[in-house]
C-alpha cells in the first residue's frame, strides 16, 4: 500500500473532513452554538476526533476573516473608513491599512488576557489558565467566522465597519457569557454577574497592556527615529488654530 503523501490525497482528506460526509467543521460551528460545553470540555478531555480541534478550528477562521479584509479592503474601502481619509493623509491611510491587515494577529494577542482574567474570575472552578485559553480560542474563532458571514450583510447595507464591530462587541459578551452558562452550569444572574466582572477586568488588564506598549512605542520613537518627532513637531507649529 502506498502511504506517500500527495495533493491529491491531502486535498480529498480535507474535503471529506471538512467540507464532504464527515462535516466536522460545520458540526463544530453548530455546536458551539447550542452546546459549547460538549467541543471545549470534550478537547480538554482528550476527546479530539469528533470535533475540529482548537488550533485548527481557530486558524481557519483566522484565515478566513483575512479573506474578509482582504475582500473590504480592495473591493470596498469605504465600509473601512478609508473615505474618510484625504489622500495628501498618506501616514493615516498606510497606519489605517497596516491595522487591518493584522487586525487578526492583533486580536489573537489578546486572547491570553482573556483567558487570565477569566481564570482569576472564576478561580474556584475546575479549569486552569491553558484550559480557559481553549475555551477563547474556540469563542474568538467562531466570532472570527460571524463576522465573515456577515460580510454580505456589510456590503449591502453599506454599514460601517466600525459599527459593526460594536455590533460584534456585544454578541462577544453574550456569547462568553453564555459559553461560562453552560460550562460552569450557572444562572442566570451569577452569569450576567461573572461577566461584566470578567469584562471588566480585562478592560482593566488591556488598558495597563496598551499603555505599557504605548511607552514602550514613543520610547522607540524617541531613541531611533527623532526626526519623525521633529515633522509631527513642525507641523503642530505651523497649524492655525
Amino acid at each position: 500500500m502506498d502511504y506517500r503523501l500527495t495533493p491529491r490525497k491531502i486535498t480529498t482528506e480535507f474535503t471529506e473532513r471538512y467540507l464532504g460526509t464527515e462535516n466536522v467543521f460545520i458540526k463544530t460551528c453548530i455546536t458551539l452554538f447550542k452546546y459549547p460545553e460538549d467541543v471545549i470540555n470534550g478537547y480538554i478531555t482528550g476527546q479530539r476526533k469528533k470535533y475540529v480541534n482548537v488550533i485548527n478550528f481557530f486558524f481557519i477562521s483566522l484565515t478566513l476573516f483575512g479573506i474578509h479584509i482582504f475582500v473590504l479592503k480592495n473591493f470596498y474601502p469605504e465600509l473601512l473608513g478609508f473615505d474618510n481619509i484625504s489622500s495628501n493623509e498618506k501616514n493615516a491611510q498606510e497606519y489605517l491599512s497596516y491595522l487591518y491587515d493584522y487586525m487578526g494577529l492583533l486580536t489573537s494577542i489578546f486572547i491570553p488576557f482573556y483567558a487570565l482574567t477569566g481564570w482569576v474570575t472564576f478561580y474556584k472552578r475546575s479549569y486552569n489558565f491553558v484550559e480557559h485559553l481553549v475555551l477563547f480560542g474556540y469563542v474568538f474563532g467562531l466570532i472570527n467566522l460571524v463576522t465573515v458571514l456577515l460580510t454580505p450583510v456589510i456590503i449591502m447595507t453599506s454599514m460601517n465597519y466600525f459599527q459593526m464591530s460594536s455590533i460584534l462587541s456585544v454578541f462577544s459578551f453574550i456569547l462568553i457569557g453564555w459559553y461560562y452558562k453552560r460550562i460552569f452550569k450557572l444562572s442566570f444572574w451569577k452569569t450576567v454577574w461573572k461577566t461584566i466582572l470578567m469584562t471588566f477586568l480585562y478592560f482593566i488588564v488591556q488598558s495597563v497592556i496598551t499603555l505599557i506598549i504605548g511607552i514602550i512605542v514613543i520610547a522607540g520613537i524617541v531613541i531611533f527615529y527623532p526626526d519623525l518627532l521633529e515633522g509631527i513637531n513642525i507641523n503642530l507649529n505651523g497649524t492655525q488654530l
